[in-house]
């Protein structure tokens, strides 16, 4: 309702073959601190609440329907709620999980015209799609609650036999609660992959037409340099009009700074090209396969991304990062799994010393990265990020691979990044991680990779 601009707002679920107003948000006559939000479960089709028309159309179509005016709007003339309540915007639209409706949310504003602008509905659908996932894995959480608490009941009830295989059940539901932790965060991932992929096709290539253009417009600043040259030699005394001009537009200062202006741009586009070579290496859609890659490469594309975390703010001191690159061949791997995992660990560490500062930690202590490369022997390479932020409670260490397990507070983590790490390292790539940690000094995530 916030991002939208609206001061009514129903939800409404997909149950069974009936669409069910779950809840009804309205903000209060003075402000939005007055919003009550009212749980409820009545059907769509005997509420007075909602335009049913527009509900079963959205249902039907699974289309957005947005209408700046809705009393003007002759074909909602039939519409009871529309023609009782009187609301000027209206904004409905589906929420859709893997191509399926699951619910519907209902937006208006009863006192304005025109309120759902493009880039306001941009940002719902946005927030509809994170609500779909949600919505999706609450209704999962409930049934595992659901069918945990009738397990329980069972095996109080029932025989040696029947507790063996309830422990044979709680196995399973482990492993697919892992495996749908896996199933978000590789979802996650491969969205951001697609999204950096494209920006840096979208980009590359009027970087490059830039880029190709600055030699010739070099060449052809020479050659009127040259000209200009050559008109003084032959005219070392030029008429009235011209001397003004020269004297107005400063020509000597402008020959002289041309080149260096143009100099500037073409080291400018090169940084770019170096940006969006780095974008494409991180995302490595066309390597999901196993094969040789440069470690280094994967590393040194995922600083590149989280650069804009690392440098100084008005809170924060800037982060630097200490590299101790060995010589390493190239190590057969999945290249986009691998830099989700230096992704994760990287992000984590950022987090760790932003936290430490936060905190009130020693401030002559510099907030420190250290990453460091190596042969371990001559099957296996070792991989170590360290930081010297917030460190490790004793008391989780054991646990911080477990999947949706968090030290961060609520809203800030999802407890994922380190489960599907450990999954990647450790099945994946029959490798191994570890991590040491000393409260208030540090952590450090050391990766063990084999060669082949």
């Amino acid at each position: 309702m916030k991002n939208a601009g609206a001061d009514k707002c129903d939800l409404i679920l997909l149950k069974g073959e009936s669409l069910v107003i779950e809840a009804t948000a309205a903000v209060g006559k003075k402000t939005t601190e007055n919003q009550a939000v009212v749980r409820r479960s009545i059907l769509v089709k005997s509420s007075q609440d909602v335009p049913t028309s527009i509900i079963n159309y959205v249902s039907h179509t699974q289309e957005t329907v947005v209408i700046d005016n809705a009393i003007a709007q002759t074909s909602l003339a039939s519409d009871a709620y529309i023609q009782k309540q009187k609301p000027k915007s209206l904004l409905c639209t589906p929420i859709v999980n893997q191509g399926k409706l699951i619910g519907i949310i209902y937006l208006e504003n009863r006192l304005s015209q025109g309120v759902f602008t493009s880039d306001r509905l941009q940002v719902i659908k946005l927030l509809m799609s994170q609500a779909a996932i949600s919505l999706q894995n609450a209704q999962l959480y409930s049934q595992l609650e659901d069918y945990s608490y009738t397990l329980a009941q069972k095996v109080e009830e029932r025989t040696q036999e029947l507790q063996a295989k309830a422990t044979q059940l709680e196995a399973t539901l482990q492993k697919l609660y892992a495996t749908q932790s896996q199933l978000i965060q590789t979802e996650k991932m491969s969205s951001l992959g697609q999204l950096v992929a494209g920006i840096a096709h979208e980009i590359n290539n009027p970087v490059n037409f830039i880029h190709g253009n600055l030699n010739h417009t070099h060449e052809y600043i020479t050659s009127l340099s040259e000209l200009i040259d050559l008109y003084q030699e032959l005219s070392p005394q030029p008429q009235p009009k011209i001397q003004a001009k020269i004297a107005e537009i400063d020509l000597e200062f402008l020959v002289e700074d041309l080149p260096k202006i143009l100099g500037s741009m073409t080291t400018g586009t090169e940084r770019i090209r170096q940006i969006v070579e780095s974008l494409r290496n991180f995302s490595r859609l066309d390597e999901s396969e196993l094969k040789p890659i440069d470690i280094h490469s994967g590393i040194e594309s995922t600083l590149l991304i989280l650069q804009h975390r690392l440098k100084a703010n008005e809170k924060h001191q800037e982060i630097q990062v200490i590299k101790d690159y060995g010589k390493i061949p190239l190590i057969n791997c999945y290249a986009s799994a691998l830099n989700q995992v230096f992704m994760n660990i990287l992000s984590n560490g950022i987090d760790a010393l932003r936290q430490a500062q936060d905190n009130g930690a020693n401030l002559k202590k510099k907030p420190t990265l250290m990453l460091q490369t190596s042969v371990h022997d001559a099957d296996n390479v070792v991989i170590r990020i360290a930081d010297n932020g917030i460190g490790i409670d004793p008391s989780t260490l054991n646990k911080i691979f477990e999947p949706f397990f968090t030290t961060k507070p609520v809203g800030k983590g999802t407890g994922l990044g380190l489960s599907v790490s450990y999954s990647i390292i450790v099945e994946k790539h029959q490798g191994s991680i570890k991590v040491n940690s000393t409260l208030g000094e540090g952590t450090e995530f050391a990766i063990v990779l084999p060669m082949q």
